[in-house]
């Protein structure tokens, strides 16, 4: 485990981390709306109004439920629930392709995630697999079934992090409140450039200050610090619409555990690789199983990992390093309602 801060250093970052907030979703907001202005008499497909109520569902031979999540300002956010059967206490896990839509070579969707995750619900896990907005099944399809071809702008990857993100733990904070997992342990995997949107979405749920239905603050209902340990494979350090040496600053003073892989003879992911490690590197042996940086032979990229001859390998190091950092974690199911609604 991370120590813990002093008081005066957790309220510092605290204020950081709101500040980086801010920033993000303004940014988003701003582009967003650039964008809206540009394209005023133009109809967007992939605006669908987000529909009240349960989320569209399908349920698989396998037991595992396809979603379609919709997010506040409209997109539909498809996913692939794995329930875990170890009731409230369940560890959960959040895992992500890259995210550069489908002009990017080789590009996946979340049902690469397959084997890992029905292999981490065995462990215990409650699992979700998502495609985010202009990706995988979440790219809107024209009348005859085709994915349209869209550009991922710069107010998407903040938008990932700020909206999609959040619906899904939203949707994870249900599942919390039925007594069906424990949100409080929450681990992240991602790929690529998504690995960025998962470090943004970490900080500002480590910004949400708790409910103030107490008198004092370890007594007050908590609305975030719940991602408890990040996965990055090749990540990309490159990804518009984010400051990615403002998110790796800032995911340093994150009591988070963080291990980053990539392939040592793929030099470009090899560099990023260390660069993001460096970025959030703690000194001490205290600190060697929590912040990790693993370089593989070959060149391996991003998804690759989870194909072929290392997929067996690669989920054995993720379960190993999600259940030492989250799963083992003790920190009892709570109640999350604001007591201020009883």
């Amino acid at each position: 485990m991370i120590a813990r801060k002093p008081l005066c250093l957790l309220a510092c970052f605290v204020f950081a981390c709101l500040i980086n907030q801010a920033s993000l979703v303004a940014q988003a907001k701003k582009t967003q709306g650039a964008e809206k202005k540009n394209s005023a008499t133009t109809s967007d497909p992939s605006k669908t109004p987000a529909k009240p109520g349960t989320p569209a569902q399908t349920a698989n031979k396998d037991g595992t439920i396809d979603m379609v999540l919709p997010t506040p300002d409209g997109w539909q956010i498809h996913c692939t629930w794995f329930e875990s059967a170890a009731g409230r206490e369940s560890a959960c896990a959040i895992l992500l392709t890259a995210t550069d839509g489908l002009a990017e070579k080789d590009a996946r969707n979340r049902r690469v995630w397959q084997p890992t995750a029905l292999a981490l619900q065995k462990a215990g896990f409650a699992v979700i697999t998502v495609d985010l907005r202009k990706h995988g099944d979440s790219i809107p399809t024209s009348p005859t079934g085709e994915p349209l071809t869209m550009k991922i702008s710069n107010a998407d990857y903040p938008l990932m992090a700020s909206s999609d993100l959040e619906t899904v733990k939203a949707f994870l904070m249900e599942q919390h409140k039925a007594e069906k997992l424990n949100i409080r342990k929450l681990g992240i995997v991602a790929m690529g450039s998504s690995a960025m949107v998962a470090a943004a979405f970490t900080i500002e749920d480590w910004a949400k200050t708790p409910y103030p239905d107490a008198p004092t603050i370890d007594q007050r209902t908590p609305r975030g610090q719940d991602v408890r340990s990040l996965i990055m494979y090749s990540p990309n350090t490159t990804v518009r619409g984010l400051n990615t040496t403002a998110l790796l600053k800032t995911l340093k003073g994150i009591p988070v555990p963080v291990y980053v892989v990539a392939a040592k003879d793929n030099k470009e992911d090899a560099r990023n690789a260390d660069k993001v490690f460096k970025a959030v590197e703690l000194k001490g042996d205290q600190f060697k199983d929590t912040r990790k940086l693993l370089l593989t032979n070959g060149q391996t990229h991003a998804e690759a990992y989870l194909e072929g001859q290392l997929a067996t390998a690669t989920q054995k190091d993720i379960i190993d390093f999600l259940t030492r950092n989250v799963k083992d974690l003790e920190v009892p199911w709570i109640d999350r309602t604001d007591r201020r609604t009883k």
